[in-house]
């Protein structure tokens, strides 16, 4: 996936300068344990800006060496990391708010599976996990045998969640919450852009 995903941030698209919505409601209803945040597969750096003004210290990550370069570029007070691979270079307990937007699906479910406990352990007790995965109602990746057929993120690699497959996912956590939602592409509403997004809280024991 590294390829595909360093071609795309290469193009104008993939410059998203706006944070999701629906992330944008959920902040506003943690109370993380520490102002230490991590945008964990940070793509374009849209939701930096956005932890920045909710007074987090801001750490950012992605496995592509070009969102990386690209998020160095915007010149905000955020450390950068390219997280290519575990282990992560991040402390136990680090981060009291974690965010991972629209990552996980596109991995196996057992690749996906180890980077999340990977993140678990680097969130302090307490703390939150927010993030997107890409909900088994989609239609737009048309994944044929775990490949995505579009024109940008051809041959990249993919798996969609049921609710189930979400609710399992994320069993290390104490508290989770689940929404979801569906939209379509401009001109093409026989397609389906469905994600899952969730809030998950560790538990203060751990």
């Amino acid at each position: 996936m590294k390829n595909v995903w360093d071609e795309h941030y290469l193009k104008n698209k993939s410059k998203l300068s706006y944070p999701d919505e629906n992330l944008i409601r959920m902040l506003s209803r943690v109370n993380p344990p520490n102002r230490q945040a991590l945008d964990f597969g940070s793509g374009s750096g849209r939701h930096i800006p956005l932890l920045l003004g909710h007074a987090f210290q801001v750490s950012a990550s992605d496995s592509s060496i070009e969102s990386v370069a690209q998020i160095k570029e915007l010149s905000l007070p955020v450390t950068v990391h390219h997280t290519r691979s575990l282990p992560y270079p991040f402390s136990k307990d680090q981060f009291g708010l974690i965010v991972s937007w629209g990552v996980f699906h596109y991995n196996t479910k057992e690749i996906a599976k180890t980077m999340l406990m990977g993140l678990f352990d680097s969130l302090a007790p307490g703390g939150y996990l927010l993030g997107s995965i890409r909900a088994n109602t989609d239609t737009h990746l048309k994944i044929n045998g775990g490949q995505m057929n579009l024109a940008d993120l051809n041959g990249g690699y993919a798996e969609t969640y049921s609710e189930e497959d979400l609710r399992n996912f994320l069993k290390p956590f104490s508290d989770v919450e689940i929404g979801y939602s569906e939209r379509t592409p401009l001109g093409r509403l026989e397609e389906r852009i469905c994600h899952w997004f969730f809030q998950a809280k560790k538990s203060v024991n751990e």
